[in-house]
């Protein structure tokens, strides 16, 4: 999708339609402004981790709420919404959301191994204050014990005031010890807070 690019139109004096089937000029320049403030508004900007890969393993502690830290020097910013300017949407291991009454789609991907057949883990975001956790998700390991296997979870998340001024925090509560790594976060922001 790209912006609408023409000159304002003007409406035509002559007009063989029934008043109802007409589209004006200014119907045409509306349409055009909304288009192109939704390409301003909407996008995504993602964060892969560079510390944690195969070789270098998070390791998270069996059943106490472990942060998942994402470090990424260089985001991928190619479609990020035009109007955050160089506002980060992930910055020091927290989600932080650009204004008050946004959306966002959040999706969370990473491989990991634990060393129980029978383990789970709890996956969440912590946006402190009264309200405290949100997007909280149980997981299983299908493949079974000390296996690397992909996850992947994605959530809709709206941004109210506790949220805007706490950011989130991802953490994951293992059943048992876990190792996580290769790490992303994408975070689309698909409609802007007014």
């Amino acid at each position: 999708m790209s912006k609408i690019i023409y000159t304002d139109k003007e409406d035509s004096i002559i007009n063989p339609l029934p008043e109802i089937n007409k589209v004006v000029a200014d119907n045409m320049n509306e349409i055009k402004r909304s288009v192109n403030d939704l390409y301003d508004d909407v996008g995504v900007v993602i964060y892969q981790d560079t510390v944690n890969t195969v070789s270098n393993k998070q390791s998270l502690t069996a059943g106490i709420e472990n942060i998942i830290t994402i470090v990424d020097a260089d985001p991928d910013r190619a479609q990020a919404p035009i109007s955050i300017g160089e506002s980060e949407l992930f910055l020091d291991n927290k989600i932080r959301p650009f204004k008050n009454g946004d959306s966002y789609i959040i999706r969370i991907d990473f491989e990991a191994e634990i060393s129980n057949p029978l383990a789970y883990f709890d996956i969440k975001v912590d946006i402190a204050g009264a309200i405290g956790l949100i997007l909280r998700k149980a997981e299983v390991f299908p493949k079974g014990s000390n296996t690397p296997q992909p996850f992947s979870t994605t959530s809709y998340i709206y941004v109210r005031e506790t949220f805007f001024i706490n950011g989130g925090i991802i953490k994951i509560t293992p059943s048992h010890s876990m190792l996580i790594w290769n790490k992303a976060i994408s975070i689309h922001r698909i409609y802007a807070g007014r």
